[in-house]
């Protein structure tokens, strides 16, 4: 009954994630005696061994863990020049072949002709994907896929 207890509080208190650890104990709210009754309603509750007193105070201790992760991203432009000659990213993504968060590092250097992309798993820290190429090779990919023309199908 109490397990029902902790889970209404928990969804009271807007946890959404799986409760990693929780524990609960009842005492007598007059003399403080640790109780095992699992009831919750006065009328069914059994009375305090020491003092026969109904009255329960129970204590209910939720702990959760929740992992923040930032990134960044950065645009390099000269004046005058419409594409960035630098843009590079480093930051948690989903990856949909893996289902999970991700961690996306990719350098896009126009003026040394360098692409590179590195995705990391979070927990394993294995390396997902890695691919290091001269730009002008890196093609099919994202903006640089070839367009559909009308027709084709």
């Amino acid at each position: 009954m109490r397990n029902t207890v902790v889970a209404r509080l928990a969804r009271t208190l807007g946890l959404t994630s799986t409760v990693s650890h929780y524990s609960d104990s009842a005492e007598c709210s007059d003399c403080g005696q640790p109780l095992v009754s699992e009831a919750t309603e006065a009328e069914v509750r059994e009375p305090c061994p020491s003092c026969g007193s109904t009255r329960q105070t129970i204590n209910v201790s939720i702990v959760e863990s929740v992992v923040a992760r930032d990134g960044l991203a950065l645009k390099a432009k000269r004046p005058g020049q419409k594409k960035p000659y630098v843009e590079t990213i480093s930051m948690p993504s989903h990856s949909r072949r893996t289902g999970k968060v991700v961690h996306r590092e990719r350098l896009i250097d126009r003026d040394n002709n360098r692409y590179e992309e590195k995705v990391t798993d979070y927990e394993t820290g294995e390396i997902i994907h890695h691919q290091a190429e001269p730009l002008r090779e890196h093609v099919g990919h994202g903006s640089a896929k070839l367009k559909k023309t009308p027709g084709d199908g």
